[in-house]
């Protein structure tokens, strides 16, 4: 895989891809039970210690997070509105809910960041592998999330480059009342919207042009197993989450 298909930062892979014993369909789980927590925690404490935790785990994954901040500037517009949303019943509770949402999106792109793309896929497609039997297109719906998790670094530059000659044409995303702010970053998003749809039909040409789905798809891995220390880490992490957001 080429350095421009890469989600991880350019000092090489996050510190779980680097691990042969983190397998990612246990990263995949633990941030499953992380996202449970986060909703059903329900006071200031247990949401800062599993803020804690969040940052402890990007600070060892070695993951660039101000290259996912950027990327989520768009959801920092819908967090403003959150927070406008709960001000008659307190913005305490607008910035709570607010800080829930930035974690949750924190902790999805950890992992994407943190793994190769086809590790995810294949995770991904282990976690569904059960469902053959039913003749769910398991390989497919594998492939569409492979796509998708590769159009997440594409995305962030496109907003970067878009947001970039926005401000070059006089642009002001942080100037004006929320009207006028939400108009400048329309300016934004409906190019980014329309690209991606640009190349998603470009892919799809591709993709039938080489004759997609005409044959059953193998795997050069075979069937990846997970040992008792991955099962004991993502047992052991997810009752931590748990436990956390009930007592706290």
């Amino acid at each position: 895989m080429n350095a421009s298909s890469s989600k991880a930062p350019s000092e090489g892979e996050g510190f779980f891809s680097r691990c042969r014993l983190v397998d990612p369909r246990i990263a995949i789980i633990v941030v499953f039970a992380y996202s449970i927590a986060l909703f059903v925690a329900q006071s200031w404490v247990a949401m800062g210690v599993l803020a804690l935790a969040l940052a402890a785990v990007l600070a060892a994954a070695r993951v660039d997070v101000a290259k996912m901040l950027k990327g989520l500037i768009p959801l920092f517009v819908i967090l403003a509105f959150t927070v406008l949303a709960h001000i008659p019943q307190g913005i305490g509770e607008g910035l709570y809910y607010a800080l829930r949402i930035l974690l949750l999106a924190l902790a999805t792109l950890a992992v994407a960041f943190s793994y190769d793309d086809m590790r995810l896929v294949r995770a991904f497609a282990s976690f569904l592998s059960p469902l053959r039997a039913l003749h769910v297109p398991v390989d497919d719906i594998a492939t569409m999330f492979s796509i998708a998790v590769r159009f997440i670094p594409v995305s962030m530059d496109e907003f970067q480059r878009v947001s970039n000659a926005q401000r070059a044409r006089g642009a002001r995303f942080d100037e004006g009342g929320i009207i006028e702010r939400v108009k400048c970053w329309g300016s934004v998003l409906v190019p980014i919207l329309i690209g991606l749809f640009h190349r998603a039909g470009v892919l799809a040409q591709a993709m039938e042009a080489r004759c997609y789905g005409g044959a059953h798809r193998t795997s050069l891995h075979g069937d990846e197993k997970v040992g008792a220390f991955g099962v004991f880490a993502a047992v052991a992490a997810s009752v931590a989450c748990m436990a956390v957001a009930f007592v706290l």
